[in-house]
């Protein structure tokens, strides 16, 4: 059912109608930032193109055997196309994708999948999947072509279809030249620059928005009953819209990260210094880079709303639940804000580059001391 997706209405009302029309594309291609509903949209819409009773004569009834078993990937109308890890088999031709799975990555794929069923905004991460492998195409080939059933539609999904590698692409291509009448190829992408202008040219595109922040909110809402409003603001801002970087921040502590971003500030500006090098413990003690990402990211933003509430921009202001401490900041010191933001940005790019972590964030922190001036009278 179309409630299935958060927002998204433009688009919902183009599906609609072209569902009404008859005249079904033989590829779409759906692009936009990444979480915001376009691989939950391409499953709705297979269901749709599927459904035995559709409601509304626009709508996926969710109850018949074709909506259960699309929407559970289990359908053979659908196939969920992914990047795979290379396996041992890969040269061998007549196995499929899956079979070629080395045994360590199999139970991935497949917990990875039950999670994508569940949460159709999941993220899907498996270890070393960095392109959507020629055999996966292939395979499209082998049953885009089968006679199906009468009155159906297959459908064949390739998601973050950005990660096609350039044989994969060129042989999506050579399908895209010829489709047949009752099968429906969606692409669904976050970088569709990274696409052949080719592919691009053979699809019909539908873009799709980043989501508000009251749909952030009313998301987070539904979702997370425990959740205080005014820290549900600040992960509605966090989030830019989509609802996949919503789940990840929620599932991780953000709000204690950021308690620490405070307190090592407070730190360093007031030379405690064995305070400050416990709390760099505590961010890099488990060696973990992203931590240390998201730590960062989360300095970027104090100094981003000191910089909005400087200029006056309130309705800028993030941590607006820290509203009180931000104000305090801007008025007790001068900071040059621009140039923090910059060695911050710096410092997430130096992350990758196998620095020492501890000693990046001491460095960072005394830059960023000597760009603070306690304000005179």
């Amino acid at each position: 059912m179309w409630s299935n997706i958060v927002g998204q209405e433009r688009v919902k009302e183009i599906l609609k109608n072209v569902f009404q029309s008859g005249k079904i594309p033989h590829a779409l291609i759906f692009y936009g930032t990444e979480g915001i509903g376009k691989d939950a949209a391409a499953v709705e819409f297979a269901k749709l193109l599927n459904c035995d009773d559709p409601l509304n004569g626009n709508e996926a009834c969710d109850k018949c055997k074709n909506c259960i078993e699309i929407n559970s990937f289990k359908s053979s109308l659908v196939k969920f196309i992914i990047a795979l890890p290379t396996g041992k088999n890969e040269s061998d031709e007549d196995k499929s994708p899956l079979e070629k799975l080395d045994k360590d990555d199999f139970p991935i794929y497949l917990e990875e999948m039950e999670a994508k069923i569940n949460d159709k905004y999941h993220k899907i991460s498996i270890p070393k999947a960095n392109d959507i492998r020629i055999s996966s195409i292939r395979q499209i080939k082998r049953e885009i072509y089968m006679t199906g059933r009468t009155g159906k539609k297959k459908v064949f999904i390739i998601s973050n279809c950005d990660m096609m590698n350039p044989q994969s692409a060129n042989s999506l291509l050579k399908i895209l030249e010829e489709p047949p009448k009752d099968s429906i190829l969606i692409l669904t992408t976050s970088k569709i620059n990274s696409l052949l202008p080719t592919i691009i040219g053979r699809c019909q595109k539908i873009k799709f928005n980043n989501l508000s922040r009251q749909q952030i909110l009313d998301y987070i809402k539904s979702n997370y009953e425990n959740v205080k409003d005014s820290e549900a603001g600040f992960f509605a801002e966090l989030s830019d819209g989509s609802i996949t970087k919503c789940s990840d921040i929620m599932g991780k502590n953000f709000l204690e990260l950021r308690e620490k971003v405070l307190e090592l500030l407070s730190s360093v500006l007031t030379n405690q210094y064995l305070k400050l090098g416990s709390g760099i413990d505590f961010i890099t003690g488990k060696k973990d880079k992203e931590r240390v990402k998201q730590f960062l990211i989360l300095l970027s933003v104090w100094f981003r709303d000191i910089l909005s509430k400087t200029y006056g921009n309130d309705e800028m202001i993030i941590n607006k639940d820290k509203a009180d401490r931000i104000s305090k900041f801007v008025s007790n010191f001068e900071s040059e804000n621009y140039k923090i933001i910059n060695l911050i940005e710096e410092a997430i790019r130096d992350i990758d580059s196998n620095v020492f972590l501890d000693l990046m964030l001491y460095n960072l922190m005394y830059k960023i001391k000597s760009n603070i001036r306690r304000k005179i009278g």
